[in-house]
């Protein structure tokens, strides 16, 4: 007897492959992917249509059916929660499931948003940030597009930037690696947030940028890698891989930002992006694996 599809819909758009159902009942039928990229939502913070009882069931139940590579890479955005005098770390569930399966917590960047909200804080300062939690089992290549500061491009020389016991600066170190004129990425993401909807017809509580996706879909992967995620929202994320080139797999429970997803995605492919920009053939050339 054939079994059910564990989706209500298919939709498959370009290199995008797009399902309207459970992320949780979706995953274990992938394929393995190169990455996952995705902005889960925050505890209680927003209504997306719906209840969630089970913060920890739900993000940890995803992330840990990736269907992964060894050198899988996990970027998850999650940002504050204040409640009753004390910041929420509902974070430590999630990475501590993850150690528990073999995942381990890589790197903690910060998304700069550039300003806080106005309104009073309850004697805090206006929050202006949110963190990306990078999980891995093995790290992997990181992409050198940055372009660095013109002042040190023509450097024949470079430190270290570590200061010894003694208070001297260690010494110089991989002399025929600078002057270059790209660098990997800096752990702080400077981006503006979305000040508005991304269309008339769009009504997402939490939109972010493409730039955020985009910046990280651009560090850590290069065609024709896959990119999941499975808390998809209005396609943000695959919107950011169509501009790059990769391929992308998304996945979300509500049919309406299902068919908002479908419609950005299909428009991406459609309406290039002047802001957002394909890599460059010679950008794949500039990699270089980062030390544990």
């Amino acid at each position: 007897m054939t079994q059910p599809a564990p989706y209500k819909r298919r939709e498959v758009i370009g290199d995008c492959t797009l399902y309207l159902g459970d992320c949780l009942d979706v995953m274990p039928t992938l394929g393995k992917v190169d990455a996952v990229v995705t902005s889960p939502p925050y505890g209680q913070q927003r209504d997306y249509g719906g209840r969630i009882d089970d913060w920890r069931g739900l993000v940890s139940g995803a992330l840990l059916r990736t269907p992964c590579h060894d050198s899988t890479q996990i970027f998850c955005n999650l940002g504050l929660i204040h409640r009753d005098g004390f910041v929420i770390r509902y974070w430590d569930d999630l990475i501590n499931d993850m150690e528990s399966d073999g995942w381990r917590l890589f790197g903690w960047y910060v998304w700069d948003k550039g300003f806080g909200a106005p309104g009073n804080w309850n004697g805090r300062l206006a929050p202006a940030h949110e963190f990306i939690f990078h999980i891995n089992k093995s790290s992997t290549e990181v992409a050198k597009w940055v372009a660095t500061n013109p002042l040190y491009q023509g450097r024949k020389k470079a430190g270290t930037g570590l200061r010894l016991a003694d208070g001297s600066m260690s010494g110089i170190t991989s002399p025929d690696k600078c002057g270059q004129p790209f660098k990997i990425p800096d752990s702080v993401l400077r981006v503006t947030p979305q000040q508005s909807r991304v269309g008339p017809e769009i009504d997402h509580p939490a939109v972010f940028p493409v730039e955020l996706p985009h910046h990280i879909v651009r560090s850590f992967t290069t065609p024709p890698h896959t990119i999941l995620d499975p808390f998809m929202g209005s396609g943000t994320t695959g919107v950011a891989c169509v501009k790059l080139g990769r391929k992308f797999i998304g996945i979300e429970l509500d049919e309406g930002y299902f068919d908002i997803a479908c419609k950005r995605i299909d428009d991406a492919y459609r309406q290039p992006d002047m802001f957002v920009e394909r890599p460059a053939p010679a950008e794949q050339v500039s990699m270089e694996l980062n030390n544990d």
